[in-house]
């Protein structure tokens, strides 16, 4: 294989691999002549606590209420309430009363302790001279939110109440905006930012109340919402949460998408919570326990704490009868570029084929999985013998890997 084809190869598989965990991340960094570099013990220091997308709403329809009464709407957009009236072409106009490119949510590890972010990237800008507004500048920017998850039960409680208005408090525990997140390593911004709060470091001085209400009519279901910026004190967010106020706040604006969409956005980050106890010794199962712990340290991107709590419930039951276990420490090392340790635990892996049926495609994966860790160490033989194993197995990703790269092999 050419070294260009094997740079390109490199690059595209990083959309694929370990998929059974995670979707797109990037698996390693290269140096010149195209090998792996080796991660030094500093490089595992650094990590970010923050995971990546349980879930998103990409697409919602932004609707004001006119001066004349009349409604009118825009992709992604809140339109001014003058919008037909106004015609100024002025650039900050065009970003609406407020707009988003999409919303994420997300989980974030703070002392040990669960919480999710709610992501508003969006698109924004500035005047380099206001008061002439002369001189605009466009970039794409992201507000953040972090809350703790049992909110999400607030938010979308399990009865559905629908044709009802309410608002919840989110009772943020940081908050924090971040220009140009595009051109920054803008994860590594916000866990450090957000840590300064935890450390007493830095004041959080807002908050965040967010306005539901699920409509159904008929076979129609849809849901209304509104992100509500507030102060960080009692009074403000009092206001908004209380029913008295709560047929008012969708009177002039709102986005709309929906039900399901709405529903799978707050539902898929509350699945994600994973129980874990930190008094190990009290516990009636320490092996899950320490499972559990390694899992969500895992999705926090903290690999060598994932590895430290796998191995130790690896020593309460040496024998384990669940194949994720070994998948989970193969995708960890990887991770941490240490890609024959993590061809030895793909090894176990399939050493456990699953008796449940529902199980079996994950297992699967373990095959493709293992045929990345062996293409970077250069051992396209063996990685193409997996990738077709995995194909005849029935997984599909495989195919143009195989094709494209196996021909020789």
């Amino acid at each position: 294989m050419s070294t260009g084809k094997r740079a390109y190869f490199q690059y595209f598989i990083k959309t694929f691999t370990l998929i059974f965990l995670f979707s797109s991340f990037s698996l390693h960094a290269q140096n010149k002549n195209n090998k792996c570099e080796e991660t030094s013990e500093n490089d595992l220091i650094n990590f970010s606590t923050l995971s990546d997308v349980e879930s998103s709403i990409e697409h919602a329809t932004g609707w004001s209420k006119q001066d004349n009464g009349r409604w009118i709407s825009d992709k992604n957009r809140i339109p001014y309430t003058d919008e037909k009236t106004n015609k100024s072409n002025a650039p900050d106009r065009k970003l609406g009363l407020d707009n988003f490119i999409v919303l994420e949510m997300r989980k974030l590890m703070i002392n040990d302790k669960q919480y999710n972010v709610l992501i508003k990237k969006y698109h924004s800008g500035k005047y380099e001279f206001p008061i002439l507004r002369e001189g605009w500048e466009d970039f794409k920017a992201l507000d953040y939110y972090v809350f703790e998850g049992q909110m999400l039960k607030k938010i979308l409680p399990h009865e559905i109440p629908w044709n009802k208005k309410y608002a919840v408090n989110l009772n943020v525990f940081a908050r924090g905006t971040i220009k140009e997140y595009d051109k920054k390593h803008w994860e590594d911004i916000l866990v450090g930012q957000v840590q300064q709060v935890a450390n007493a470091e830095k004041v959080n001085g807002w908050n965040l109340v967010l306005a539901v209400f699920p409509i159904k009519n008929g076979d129609k279901e849809v849901c209304r919402f509104r992100l509500i910026k507030s102060f960080d004190n009692s009074y403000l967010p009092t206001i908004y949460t209380s029913p008295d106020n709560w047929s008012r706040i969708f009177d002039r604006s709102f986005y709309e998408v929906s039900f399901f969409k709405f529903k799978d956005f707050i539902r898929s980050a509350e699945e994600n919570y994973i129980a874990v106890d930190p008094n190990v010794d009290l516990v009636k199962d320490p092996f899950q326990n320490y499972y559990n712990w390694g899992v969500l340290k895992y999705k926090t991107g903290d690999y060598p704490a994932a590895i430290e709590y796998f191995v130790k419930a690896l020593e309460i039951n040496p024998e384990p009868d669940n194949f994720l276990i070994y998948s989970y420490l193969g995708n960890a090392e990887h991770k941490m570029h240490k890609f024959g340790d993590a061809i030895g635990f793909y090894d176990k892996a399939l050493e456990l084929k699953p008796k449940d049926v529902m199980d079996y495609s994950n297992w699967i994966k373990n095959y493709y999985n293992r045929g990345v860790s062996e293409f970077n160490l250069d051992d396209l033989k063996s990685a193409c013998r997996d990738w077709r194993k995995a194909l005849e197995l029935g997984f599909g990703p495989a195919h143009d890997f195989i094709m494209e790269y196996c021909e020789d092999e």
